[in-house]
């Protein structure tokens, strides 16, 4: 259940001789099979006899159930005292998961060192030496690919059988795929529990407007409330998902497993020796990394000056900068501005040539546009990230996502952010928003669900064919995993992020966003957990203790919804008027300039009142976040159960010790 297979791009037979009995001398068990794409090439499947694994369990000082039924460090000569964790296809299940066989047959693997330099290949000589890992070695002068494979349907397909609401799915996922990936499902269907406080709340707030035909998110009272409900709801949302991710990891046996710190294969410096392990190891200083984070920043840069051009254009062909904007000066382009005037091909009013369908089409085309701007951003930030020369796969991982997220969140918001504080306008807001969020969710429902669903079913004659025609020995494995795609958590992540930030940052604007939030996210957990079981590879198993650096970036969100709102509340929108209108002043606009604002009015601040609105909006600020503080204060991130499992565990293990001092 934990095989790998190593795919190998040369045809040289001294070198598969070469790789075959390193590894078969260090104890691993290999077999050679022909290549799916030519006869000249081949792929060795690696397993890891159960021997081996129970020393790099006991290493790794995993967490099992012993006789009592409470966990404690696994111990090889103890292997008998152990429980498996979970019980779910057989009666009899073997102590370890799928996932920890995974992981540790490709640590294993990684301890595998080349010995020596084969003199029959060169290309292997150059920046290796004898104590470097065969297999990082070989995947870092590209001749060889190492990937796990799938075991038995049957235990592929238990978490997507059981399905995502079933009250142990995130644990079989775990069982299977390991922490990282459960984590990920673990989050996602808590956040959608969570969305029903705010799609109550967001469900009440649509009905009153629509109830009320003279109120809109321009002026209601309620709005303001809901807004500040999401704050509140965002702030305790992150601090609870801290506590259950403590939760899940402690019980997942997680929580001690940091003390290792893996190479990634591409990582090149001088050589050292290890001021930890007393090693030879490579070591890139952090200071000459400075110089490549500064050409990073720059090239990325200018890639968001490419995006921002892209939503000034897209405004434009929509109608929102027009000869009345507040920005016509720098931002309006006569030249293409005129398609969205009274009777053109895009006129926002639905006087165009094919009413309320060709207005569309600007929104269409730039969510086009920025998906192939994130495309073209994805590669760039790859080669930019990897010539960093970042240590460690979780270093590497942190500061690509960094970049990603802050690029594709820049394309996704510029444009809503555009509208709410330099046009002031939260008409023209909520407009874009709920076309951006609509668009996007139609392409996400299209991409990931309808389109593999019919791919499974034009496909299933065939698989069925397959499993008569073939057994399910490791052969039949190999040709069935090759040819599918890599697993890439960062997309499902990404997707959830930035529509957590279309129901927190812009939360008055549109109330809808949380009760429709529900509905997509249904969808997107049952088509990733289809996505993951039947359509990728297996991923390799990350033993990871949180969801990294994506709860960070939801902490800035929440933390920034604060100021975007209470600017909305203040100026954008006239929700400060409804409860002071003393402050502000209410200037008519002209039919025309009415069509284009979507108001027949603009409201500014009153001569003299500019400084005590802007109090105002400080005042609530700075309330709003001692409260969050007060919050973040008095509610612990780890439970309490949590603390007394880990000390518990943490004295038997000082017991253990202590005991064994004593009989020596």
């Amino acid at each position: 259940m934990g095989d790998y297979a190593i795919t190998l791009d040369i045809s040289d037979n001294l070198l598969k001789s070469f790789i075959s009995d390193r590894l078969t001398n260090s104890g691993l068990n290999v077999s050679s099979h022909v290549h799916p794409e030519s006869n000249d090439l081949c792929v060795f499947v690696v397993q890891a006899p159960i021997e081996l694994i129970k020393i790099e369990a006991e290493a790794w000082g995993i967490m099992k159930k012993d006789e009592k039924g409470l966990k404690r460090e696994y111990i090889a000569s103890q292997h008998d005292l152990f429980e498996p964790p979970y019980t779910y296809l057989t009666d009899v299940q073997p102590l370890f998961s799928p996932s920890e066989l995974s992981y540790f047959t490709y640590e294993i693997m990684k301890h595998v060192k080349l010995m020596s330099v084969p003199d029959f290949f060169p290309r292997l000589k150059s920046g290796v030496t004898p104590s470097d890992s065969l297999i990082l070695s070989l995947e870092r002068v590209g001749v060889a690919k190492c990937w796990p494979l799938h075991c038995s349907s049957d235990e592929r397909m238990v978490s997507w059988k059981v399905g995502p609401f079933h009250a142990s799915f995130c644990d079989y996922i775990e069982h299977y795929f390991g922490s990282s990936v459960a984590l990920y499902f673990s989050w996602l269907l808590y956040y959608i529990l969570w969305l029903l406080i705010p799609a109550t709340a967001g469900t009440f707030v649509y009905i009153y407007h629509y109830v009320h035909p003279d109120i809109n998110v321009d002026n209601s009272v309620i709005s303001p409330i809901y807004t500040f409900l999401i704050i509140v709801w965002g702030v305790l949302f992150v601090k609870f998902w801290d506590r259950k991710c403590s939760s899940l990891v402690c019980e997942w046996g997680i929580s001690t497993m940091n003390w290792k710190r893996e190479v990634r294969p591409e990582y090149h410096g001088l050589r050292r020796i290890s001021p930890i392990t007393s090693l030879p190891e490579r070591y890139f200083p952090d200071h000459k990394r400075l110089f490549q984070y500064l050409i990073s920043s720059c090239v990325t840069f200018l890639m968001l000056i490419v995006a921002f051009f892209v939503m000034l254009i897209s405004l434009n062909l929509q109608g929102y900068i027009h000869k009345f904007s507040y920005s016509k000066n720098y931002f309006l382009y006569p030249t293409i501005s005129w398609l969205c005037d009274d009777r053109q091909v895009f006129d926002p009013s639905g006087n165009g040539p094919i009413p309320f369908i060709l207005l569309y089409v600007p929104v269409i085309l730039h969510v086009f546009v920025i998906q192939v701007l994130n495309r073209i951003y994805r590669v760039v930030a790859e080669v930019i990230t990897t010539w960093e020369n970042h240590r460690s796969p979780i270093e590497h991982e942190n500061a690509l996502y960094v970049k990603r997220f802050f690029f594709e969140f820049f394309d996704c918001y510029i444009a809503l952010f555009y509208l709410a504080f330099v046009e002031n306008d939260i008409i023209l807001l909520r407009r874009e928003l709920v076309s951006l969020y609509t668009v996007d969710s139609l392409r996400r429902l299209l991409t990931e669900t309808l389109i593999p669903f019919v791919t499974r079913k034009a496909t299933r004659k065939i698989v069925k064919k397959d499993k008569q025609s073939s057994s399910d020995d490791k052969s039949a494995r190999i040709d069935k995993d090759f040819d599918k795609s890599e697993y890439e958590q960062f997309d499902d992540y990404l997707e959830m992020i930035i529509q957590f930030g279309y129901v927190t940052l812009f939360a008055g604007a549109f109330p809808l966003a949380a009760p429709l939030s529900i509905l997509c996210n249904v969808l997107e957990l049952y088509s990733d957990a289809f996505k993951l079981t039947a359509i990728s590879q297996r991923p390799f198993v990350h033993r990871a203790q949180d969801i990294g650096v994506w709860c960070m970036l939801i902490k800035g969100i929440v933390l920034l919804s604060i100021f975007t709102n209470l600017y909305i509340f203040c100026f954008t929108s006239e929700q400060l008027m409804t409860y002071a209108p003393s402050l502000f002043e209410v200037i008519p606009l002209s039919a025309e300039e009415s069509l284009k604002a979507g108001s027949d009015h603009i409201h500014i601040i009153a001569s003299g009142a500019g400084l005590l609105v802007t109090k105002i909006m400080m005042s609530l600020e700075h309330g709003i976040l001692f409260l969050v503080a007060i919050i973040w204060i008095i509610i612990p991130t780890t439970p309490q159960h949590v603390e007394d499992e880990l000390a518990r565990r943490e004295y038997v293990k000082f017991a253990a010790i202590h005991n064994k001092e004593h009989e020596t």
